[in-house]
């Protein structure tokens, strides 16, 4: 059952991860903002690993969730169902805070050095994959198109990081018309 405390210090990390990357927030900084003891964090997490592994599985659920709450009111609408998944992207890259895809960050982060996190990464990039071909067969397409809507997908979160994604989502979205096509 998690505490108080270990959801405030997940929160304080992923926050910060996210913000400023992994390798550049260390254990200090997190322990400093969070304003939870040294020995708290490390009783929760026996390393910084520990605790990176722990922000990105919590944040892999609650993304599942999120997009199995969005996309489930829209069941049933075809093409419209698929569109307001990259719809939603507007809101997404416009807030404040907004620094991509927290799992290829972590990705680039750990390419070579952490294969525990990589390999994370990897799992939620799997089960966006399904779930994007679930949500293509649910609404009549072929499911070998997620293959084409994922680096679309992925490709605006990484864009957005570096320049306005405004354009670039409305051209995307013409081309799932496109592409959605029978």
């Amino acid at each position: 059952m998690p505490t108080p405390r270990r959801e405030h210090l997940l929160d304080t990390a992923e926050q910060l991860f996210y913000r400023d990357g992994f390798h550049a927030t260390g254990i200090d900084r997190i322990q400093a903002e969070s304003g939870v003891a040294k020995t708290t964090l490390y009783k929760h997490f026996q390393s910084k690993d520990a605790l990176i592994l722990a922000v990105l599985e919590r944040a892999s659920t609650r993304i599942r969730e999120e997009l199995e709450t969005r996309t489930a009111a829209q069941a049933g609408t075809g093409i419209q169902r698929i569109l307001a998944l990259f719809e939603d992207l507007h809101s997404i890259c416009e807030e404040n805070d907004f620094n991509g895809c927290l799992f290829n960050n972590a990705a680039a982060e750990f390419m070579y050095s952490n294969p525990a996190i990589r390999t994370l990464a990897g799992e939620h990039m799997r089960w966006m994959q399904a779930f994007l071909e679930r949500l293509l067969e649910e609404e009549g397409f072929s499911t070998d198109k997620a293959l084409v809507l994922l680096p679309m997908y992925e490709g605006l979160l990484t864009l957005a990081r570096v320049q306005d994604s405004s354009v670039a989502i409305e051209r995307t979205l013409d081309a799932l018309v496109t592409l959605l096509a029978p």
